[in-house]
């Protein structure tokens, strides 16, 4: 019986590990992501050397007088893999690609309280879910200009302009850096 207990519990403990190890991570830009971070499998047959996959989410919630949202970038360790974790230029082409997505959060965020919206409930949620996905799509398309203008990390010059871009971006709009924005009804 001490034995079927402590093979459970092991199991238990283990299966809570794995939970945790695949967990989303959650933008932060004094923490950047290492090769430890990428946990999935690597796509053998991928002509990409990594992939990083990160999630814009937004949740809406009313009072009846404020409309609170909170918008998140996360990084998802669970999708994403490498198949170098000893390149460091690969390394900081990947992560320059989670603070993309965070700077397309705070384009997001900014955009929602500089709007003037005239609908309200749940006609303002729709409206908010209309620029959550044209957003989503200028995203797209902005990760697929880095990575074509870069090819992939390969040049060197491409890859320190696009550094040097996002960051004084993300600076102008640090304001925009909170996860939870509130509105009035």
């Amino acid at each position: 019986m001490k034995q079927f207990i402590l093979f459970i519990s092991i199991l238990t403990m283990m299966a809570f590990s794995l939970a945790e190890e695949k967990k989303p991570i959650e933008y932060n830009e004094r923490n950047e992501l290492t090769w430890k971070d990428y946990q999935a499998r690597s796509n053998k047959s991928s002509y990409f050397k990594a992939l990083t996959v990160t999630k814009i989410t937004f949740k809406g919630s009313s009072n009846g007088k404020i409309v609170q949202l909170s918008i998140k970038n996360t990084f998802e360790p669970h999708n994403s893999w490498t198949k170098n974790k000893e390149s460091n230029a690969l390394l900081e082409h990947e992560r320059l690609h989670f603070h993309i997505s965070e700077l397309y959060a705070r384009k997001l965020r900014k955009e929602i309280l500089e709007t003037e919206f005239t609908a309200r409930e749940q006609k303002l949620m729709n409206e908010i879910s209309r620029l959550y996905e044209d957003k989503m799509k200028e995203l797209s398309q902005y990760q697929r200009q880095y990575d074509r203008e870069t090819d992939h990390s390969t040049i060197e010059e491409k890859q320190n302009e696009w550094e040097l871009k996002i960051k004084s971006e993300l600076i102008a709009l640090k304001r925009f850096a909170y996860h939870t924005i509130e509105m009035e009804l």
